[in-house]
Parts: C-alpha cells; structure tokens; sequence
C-alpha cells in the first residue's frame, strides 16, 4: 500500500465553525433579498404612489386621507416595530438590509479585483488612489466603469417603479410614446442615473460614517443591551500581531473595541474573518475571539448577561413599541376590512338656468385597481321627470367619472327629495340623499 492511499483512508474532521460557513452567506442571501423585495413591491401593487390620482396604492387599493385607519395603523405598525428592531438588534438593517452598504461592498469588490486593494475611495487623509501596477490597463478602468454602470441604471429605476407601472416604465426604457410619462422624465431618469454613479464610483461607505441621517435616528434607539460584537478577553494572546479583523471592516472599525455609539453596522463580517484565521491555522485553538451577544457588556470578563435576561430586558423595555406595533396592526386590519372600494356624491352642477337649479352632477370615484361597472338608478322621482346621462358606467381601471343628472323644467312646484343608488358588480353599493326645489314652470 502507499503512502498516498494510507493518508486517504486517516478520518478528516473538519470543524464547523459558524460565522465562516453560515454568516456571511446569510448575510448576502438577505442583502439580495432587500433588493429584490424593493423591486417587487410596487411591480406587485403592494405599495406604490399614484402620481395623476395624487394618492397611494397600497394593496392594489387606491388610499385616501379618509382612509384613516389604513394610515395610521401602517405607519404605527411600522414605525413601532423599527423602534423594537433597533432597540434589539441596533444597526442590522445597514449591515445587512440597506441597499446603499450593498452597492458600496460591490463597488469595493469590484475596485479591488480590478485595480487593487489600495485602489479604494475610502481614504479622507488625501492620499490618492494607488492602483496596483500590474493592474494599470485601459482595459480594468473600461470594465470596471460599465460595472458600475450598470447598477447604477437599475438602482435609477426602483424610485420610478413606485410612481408609475410597470408598463410605463418598460415604455421608457424602449423610449416608446406613453402618455402616462413626464415629458421630461427621461432627463429626470438621466439625472438619477449621474446621482447613482457618483454615489457607486465616489462616495459609497462614507455616506453610511458621515452623511447618513437614518443612521442618527437608530442610535436613539440603541442602548448597552442591543446587540454588538462580544470580544473573548480572557484569549487576547491569540490577536498579538494580528489585525484581520480589523482589515475586514470595510468601516474600518477595530472590532475589539466597539463602543454603544460608533459607525458598526453589525455585518458580522469581522466574527467571519476571525473564525476562518482561526479555522485554518495550525496553532490558534478554539473558535474566533468575535462573536454576536445581546445584554449588558462586560468587557473585563469577556462576556455578556444570559439570553432570558437579555429578552426579558428587551421587552421590559420595548412595551410601549410592543403594545404601538400590536394596536398598529389592529387598526390596519381595521380599515382593509372596512375600506370603500368606491365612493360617490351628488351636487348642483354649474350649469344654471337662470335662478333655476335643473342639472345635478354624479361624481364616482372607484379605487380599485381592476375593471368594473357602476350602475345607477333615481327613486323618489318619475322617470318622465328626469333625465340621466348614463345609467351604467364602466371603470377599466381606478379613476373618476362624471355623469350629467337634468331635472325636468316641467316639474310642478315644490319640494321633492330622491335618492340616488349606486352598485358595482363587485358587490359594492351606496346611496345618496338629495333634496331639489322645483319653481315650476
């Protein structure tokens, strides 16, 4: 028997070790996740801004103002549970979630594969950008501008998606004539593409350490209990001359130290690092000193408070934010079931005869975002008395319609109150009260 075939029948364990082979995968998986969540959104009528109607469609439902209980309770319900998932986890959602940290890690990606690792636009100090020399070709910097061109086109197109469909928008990507389009939305689409690129190419993770204003509202919500990166102490020989962790963090914080308030984003990217130097050297024994914890920090012993008191600490504190998160979505529900799908008056039209008040006009207004057919019909009058434009009116999509009511000059004299019935073959009905005088003739 060999050598060769003896050493392949030795057992190899390999250790697991959690943050190489799990965190940062997961990591990315949620980061592609956002982005394509942001794009389906509004392609799906979940949510999206109706610009010619001046509302929100939420749902495939047109939302007003009157729709009280729809917009409270969604903004309750959300702006409630931001506060428990900042005042449990902090940063996360910039780590892990934001679309700008995602775009900037492939920017750097990108950079540093095409011009080097000292090729990056994160230095302040003045210092130019030192490409590698064996990189320095005409051919990297073309690559590298169509591939930060490119995303900077598609990211272009998400705030459109939530104001115009999905047709309109295909109509302008084909530059095809669509009168639901701006006149001068194809130079707004440019402008956004110019703002993109800048931030892609130039600004990146400095907008995440200086300029970020969402960053400022989380830390009002974090406290010494929210999660952060525990560094095992009692082990510290193992970082002697090691700063791994610390080149990983593309904030370049120096993980060991992190503080309440500082720029981490809780990427988890330096507990990664850590446990892969640890997984492949010969003499470091155990996993990484870096790891996630949530509870008091307790730097001298290298720990943090147990995972019951942590939770129970986070709910004793997040009641209010609990209690705000749980009426936000009754109140949601609320309005979803009680929403009007359409809605309808009756008032004098502007067309008078004289002194003499003879046209009504019937205005509906359907919100939902598929055809239908309101039919209307007058009682408390004789159909020789009236006249209606239309009895049956067809919406292909949300919109608003007028239809002409003419009362008979003929009518005798007096007072006469009708009604007015409105229905929608999709089960929707109302009615509307109108009292008319009649000076005869």
């Amino acid at each position: 028997m060999s050598a060769n075939d003896a050493l392949k029948k030795i057992p190899v364990r390999q250790e697991h070790v959690p943050g190489a082979t799990v965190l940062h995968p997961a990591r990315r998986a949620v980061q592609y996740l956002t982005l394509l969540i942001l794009v389906a959104i509004p392609l799906s009528g979940l949510f999206r801004i109706d610009p010619q109607a001046g509302g929100v469609i939420l749902l495939d439902r047109q939302v007003w103002f009157s729709d009280i209980f729809i917009i409270m309770g969604f903004w309750v319900f959300v702006a409630s549970l931001l506060i428990m998932m900042y005042s449990l986890v902090g940063s996360v959602f910039c780590g892990w979630m934001c679309p700008q940290n995602t775009v900037s890690e492939y920017a750097n990606m990108l950079t540093e594969k095409l011009l080097g690792r000292r090729a990056q636009m994160m230095d302040l100090s003045g210092k130019r950008m030192q490409v590698a020399s064996r990189k320095k070709s005409w051919w990297n910097y073309v690559v590298l501008a169509i591939g930060l061109l490119i995303p900077a086109m598609f990211f272009a197109l998400i705030p459109l998606l939530y104001f115009y469909e999905p047709s309109a928008i295909w109509s302008l990507i084909t530059f095809s004539e669509d009168e639901r389009l701006a006149g001068s939305l194809h130079w707004i689409y440019f402008v956004c593409v110019a703002v993109f690129m800048l931030d892609i190419a130039v600004i990146r993770h400095l907008m995440c350490k200086y300029m970020c204003i969402y960053r400022v509202w989380q830390h009002s919500f974090k406290t010494k209990e929210t999660l952060h990166i525990k560094y095992d102490e009692t082990r510290s020989d193992h970082c002697a001359t090691c700063h791994y962790c610390v080149d990983s963090c593309f904030l370049e914080i120096d993980p060991r130290q992190t503080e309440v308030f500082d720029s981490c984003v809780n990427c988890g990217e330096c507990v990664t690092a850590c446990d892969e130097l640890h997984a492949k050297s010969k003499k470091l024994a155990g996993p990484g000193l870096l790891s996630f914890a949530i509870g008091e920090r307790d730097k001298v012993k290298g720990r943090s408070s147990g995972k019951m008191g942590s939770v129970a600490s986070f709910f004793a504190r997040a009641r209010v934010s609990s209690l705000a998160t749980v009426a936000g979505a009754v109140f949601f529900v609320i309005g979803i079931v009680g929403y009007q799908s359409d809605e309808f008056s009756v008032y004098r039209s502007e067309a008078w005869q004289g002194a003499k008040v003879l046209d009504y006009r019937i205005n509906i207004a359907h919100k939902l975002y598929h055809p239908t057919d309101i039919t209307l019909r007058i009682e408390g009058l004789e159909p020789a008395h009236y006249q209606l434009q239309a009895s049956t009116i067809h919406f292909d999509t949300a919109g608003r319609k007028d239809v002409e009511l003419h009362i008979d000059e003929a009518l005798p004299k007096g007072l006469y109150r009708f009604r007015v019935y409105a229905s929608g073959d999709h089960g929707w009905s109302a009615v509307f009260d109108v009292t008319h005088f009649a000076p005869g003739a």
